[in-house]
């Protein structure tokens, strides 16, 4: 394999792709960046097993070939280069580089020993960027605990005109409706993980078109998208996820809307006095506001008040203060709607002035 390429160009590509290198002790390649030169373009390729990404870049290709080299330490040599002309050249499984005056030799490992990562067969399902990157707003309600894996992936439904992303944790609950027409019903777990690469190589690659095309493989229970010039493809996860729609209360006994902003503000004061006891804080609400008490024995407590147009009955309810803030934190909206059905129920929450995001926070038991 030889090829010239500026490092201003292959800098990215190396950068985006090394995420996804795997742990080298569980097997030495993972760790390896896999470059390979065809036609007019290079591949880079990486893969930890659960998730694969490969990006195409436009090199002078003088030879084809392929080889894999340790990600981390072809990134750091070529971050400290600069922006200059670099020259590739393979000796067996060696990787020459030279730029300038430096001169460098790269130990490697074939490219046969690297895994297989699925490319994209048949037809695919056409999404606009933007209905994936609005779902940055939902990822935070997914579990991190692989206890329960279902509760660790986006559960993506496709059904009767409308796309639905969902995340929970059991403690609470963030759904994402997007309307498109002429969609094929499919439903699956994507790992958070994935959801996460894939934003990010969105953001790195707005200029390469406005879609994302996604395929599924379900013999090898895969998930594939396309997004300009890369393709990841990931793992899905197996198993049942909880009946979501069951959770979101259909009747409310008080609505109450309020600016985001001093309910996070007065969230945070009573978090302070609430870290020591289970993190509890509370919320009472009244005709025209909140009032949000929290206290711990050895710190003292604190009360304040929040401005708030209040309908329906009068109540006291308690919240997790650190989930309460998570989900008053997510979106950016200058108000936001809090629906109650009771003390002990769920809470859904929307944003004012964004269609089909809503929130369900589960309320705590205080004696």
């Amino acid at each position: 394999m030889k090829f010239s390429i500026l490092q201003q160009d292959i800098l990215p590509v190396l950068s985006s792709v090394s995420r996804s290198t795997g742990i080298r002790s569980t097997l030495p390649v993972l760790g390896n960046m896999l470059l390979s030169a065809e036609g007019k373009k290079l591949k880079a390729a990486a893969t930890n097993l659960e998730i694969g990404v490969i990006k195409y870049i436009s090199a002078e290709v003088l030879e084809e070939g392929d080889i894999t080299i340790p990600a981390k330490t072809l990134l750091e040599v070529i971050q400290s280069l600069g922006s200059v002309k670099l020259d590739f050249e393979t000796q067996g499984e060696v990787l020459n580089l030279v730029s300038g005056k430096f001169k460098a030799s790269i130990n490697g490992i074939g490219a046969n020993e690297f895994p297989v990562i699925p490319l994209p067969d048949g037809e695919g399902v056409m999404f606009k960027k933007e209905v994936f990157k609005s779902c940055s707003q939902i990822l935070f309600a997914s579990a991190s605990d692989e206890g329960r894996p279902v509760l660790t992936g986006i559960l993506t439904q496709a059904s009767r005109g409308k796309m639905d992303f969902v995340a929970t944790d059991g403690f609470r609950l963030a759904h994402k409706e997007v309307k498109i027409d002429n969609l094929s019903e499919f439903k699956c777990l994507i790992p958070r993980k994935t959801f996460e690469e894939i934003l990010r190589v969105a953001e790195e690659d707005a200029g390469e078109g406005a879609d994302i095309e996604i395929y599924t493989i379900s013999s090898q229970n895969q998930i594939i998208f396309k997004i300009g010039q890369a393709v990841i493809s990931s793992r899905l996860i197996e198993g049942s996820f909880p009946s979501w729609e069951k959770i979101i209360p259909s009747e409310f006994k008080a609505r109450a809307v309020v600016e985001r902003g001093d309910l996070v503000s007065a969230s945070k004061l009573a978090s302070v006095f609430a870290r020591s006891e289970a993190n509890v804080v509370t919320l009472n609400a009244q005709k025209d506001k909140f009032i949000i008490t929290s206290a711990a024995k050895e710190l003292g407590s604190q009360t304040n008040e929040v401005e708030a147009q209040i309908e329906g009955e009068e109540f006291s309810i308690a919240y997790n203060a650190k989930f309460l803030l998570d989900v008053l934190s997510a979106v950016n909206t200058g108000q936001i709607i809090m629906e109650f059905s009771g003390p002990l129920s769920p809470t859904l929450v929307k944003p004012v002035g964004i269609e089909g995001l809503e929130y369900i926070l589960m309320p705590v038991r205080v004696s």
